[in-house]
Protein backbone atom coordinates (compact mmCIF):
# COMPACT_ATOMS: atom_id res chain seq x y z
CA UNK A 1 0.00 0.00 0.00
CA UNK A 2 3.00 2.24 0.48
CA UNK A 3 4.39 2.67 -3.18
CA UNK A 4 0.44 2.35 -4.40
CA UNK A 5 -0.05 5.50 -2.51
CA UNK A 6 2.95 7.08 -3.68
CA UNK A 7 2.10 6.22 -7.50
CA UNK A 8 -1.40 7.26 -6.83
CA UNK A 9 0.04 11.20 -5.87
CA UNK A 10 1.92 10.91 -9.58
CA UNK A 11 -0.37 8.97 -11.70
CA UNK A 12 -3.46 11.08 -12.82
CA UNK A 13 -4.64 8.76 -15.88
CA UNK A 14 -2.08 6.65 -17.68
CA UNK A 15 1.53 4.52 -15.98
CA UNK A 16 3.70 3.98 -18.15
CA UNK A 17 7.52 2.73 -17.75
CA UNK A 18 9.13 5.83 -17.34
CA UNK A 19 6.98 6.48 -14.33
CA UNK A 20 6.93 3.41 -13.14
CA UNK A 21 11.18 2.89 -13.07
CA UNK A 22 11.29 6.07 -11.48
CA UNK A 23 9.37 4.87 -8.50
CA UNK A 24 10.80 4.61 -5.57
CA UNK A 25 12.11 1.43 -4.02
CA UNK A 26 14.41 0.60 -0.91
CA UNK A 27 17.31 -0.53 -0.90
CA UNK A 28 17.09 -3.66 1.47
CA UNK A 29 20.21 -5.57 3.00
CA UNK A 30 19.18 -9.25 2.14
CA UNK A 31 19.74 -10.48 5.95
CA UNK A 32 17.79 -7.58 7.48
CA UNK A 33 15.64 -9.06 9.43
CA UNK A 34 13.12 -6.79 7.75
CA UNK A 35 13.85 -7.77 4.53
CA UNK A 36 13.44 -11.48 5.82
CA UNK A 37 10.30 -11.04 7.03
CA UNK A 38 9.13 -9.14 4.01
CA UNK A 39 9.98 -12.05 2.02
CA UNK A 40 8.84 -14.09 3.87
CA UNK A 41 5.02 -12.52 4.02
CA UNK A 42 5.02 -11.16 1.00
CA UNK A 43 6.14 -15.19 -0.32
CA UNK A 44 2.85 -17.08 1.87
CA UNK A 45 1.02 -14.34 0.20
CA UNK A 46 1.57 -15.42 -3.23
CA UNK A 47 1.82 -18.99 -2.84
CA UNK A 48 -1.75 -20.06 -3.02
CA UNK A 49 -1.66 -23.12 -4.48
CA UNK A 50 0.22 -25.57 -6.02
CA UNK A 51 1.18 -24.00 -9.40
CA UNK A 52 3.98 -21.96 -7.13
CA UNK A 53 5.45 -25.27 -5.76
CA UNK A 54 8.65 -24.67 -7.50
CA UNK A 55 9.10 -21.14 -6.29
CA UNK A 56 8.02 -21.13 -2.84
CA UNK A 57 10.25 -23.98 -2.38
CA UNK A 58 13.27 -21.28 -3.78
CA UNK A 59 11.62 -18.74 -1.58
CA UNK A 60 11.38 -20.55 1.48
CA UNK A 61 7.78 -20.48 2.22
CA UNK A 62 5.07 -23.15 2.81
CA UNK A 63 2.30 -23.22 -0.19
CA UNK A 64 -1.50 -22.03 0.85
CA UNK A 65 -0.44 -20.26 4.33
CA UNK A 66 -2.44 -17.22 4.38
CA UNK A 67 -5.51 -17.43 2.54
CA UNK A 68 -8.34 -17.41 5.41
CA UNK A 69 -9.15 -14.27 7.25
CA UNK A 70 -8.12 -12.49 9.83
CA UNK A 71 -4.71 -14.43 9.27
CA UNK A 72 -4.54 -13.00 5.87
CA UNK A 73 -5.25 -9.53 6.42
CA UNK A 74 -3.36 -9.03 9.90
CA UNK A 75 -0.34 -10.42 7.15
CA UNK A 76 -0.86 -7.84 4.79
CA UNK A 77 -1.00 -5.15 7.83
CA UNK A 78 2.20 -6.68 8.88
CA UNK A 79 3.95 -6.66 5.34
CA UNK A 80 2.63 -2.37 4.99
CA UNK A 81 4.68 -1.80 8.39
CA UNK A 82 7.76 -3.45 7.25
CA UNK A 83 7.34 -1.60 4.23
CA UNK A 84 7.24 1.28 5.73
CA UNK A 85 10.00 1.03 7.88
CA UNK A 86 12.76 -0.22 4.88
CA UNK A 87 11.02 3.58 3.46
CA UNK A 88 12.23 5.05 6.82
CA UNK A 89 8.89 6.08 6.92
CA UNK A 90 7.31 7.07 10.64
CA UNK A 91 3.95 7.29 11.96
CA UNK A 92 3.16 10.63 11.13
CA UNK A 93 3.74 9.36 7.55
CA UNK A 94 1.48 6.47 8.35
CA UNK A 95 -1.03 8.31 9.33
CA UNK A 96 -1.17 11.01 6.11
CA UNK A 97 -0.88 7.72 3.93
CA UNK A 98 -4.20 6.22 5.60
CA UNK A 99 -6.04 9.43 5.56
CA UNK A 100 -5.45 9.94 1.91
CA UNK A 101 -5.35 6.79 0.13
CA UNK A 102 -8.67 6.91 -0.74
CA UNK A 103 -11.04 9.77 -0.18
CA UNK A 104 -14.56 7.54 0.23
CA UNK A 105 -12.39 4.55 2.23
CA UNK A 106 -12.27 4.29 5.76
CA UNK A 107 -8.58 2.68 6.34
CA UNK A 108 -8.40 3.15 10.54
CA UNK A 109 -8.86 -0.03 11.35
CA UNK A 110 -6.31 -1.03 8.99
CA UNK A 111 -4.48 1.54 10.45
CA UNK A 112 -4.48 0.84 13.17
CA UNK A 113 -3.49 -2.92 12.74
CA UNK A 114 -0.92 -1.74 10.92
CA UNK A 115 0.58 0.57 13.43
CA UNK A 116 0.78 -2.15 16.24
CA UNK A 117 3.01 -4.15 13.75
CA UNK A 118 4.90 -1.28 13.01
CA UNK A 119 5.64 -0.27 16.50
CA UNK A 120 6.33 -3.94 17.33
CA UNK A 121 9.13 -4.09 14.94
CA UNK A 122 10.69 -0.32 15.55
CA UNK A 123 10.51 -1.89 18.59
CA UNK A 124 12.51 -4.85 18.15
CA UNK A 125 15.18 -3.69 16.74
Amino acid sequence: MILDWYARRIVNLHLNFFIFNALPVPDADPGHPITQRVVEISGRLAAIDGRYTEWAEEVGVSIGTLQEEPERSDAIAELDACVALLYGLDENDLRIIYSTFHERTDYSERHATVLAHFRRWREAL
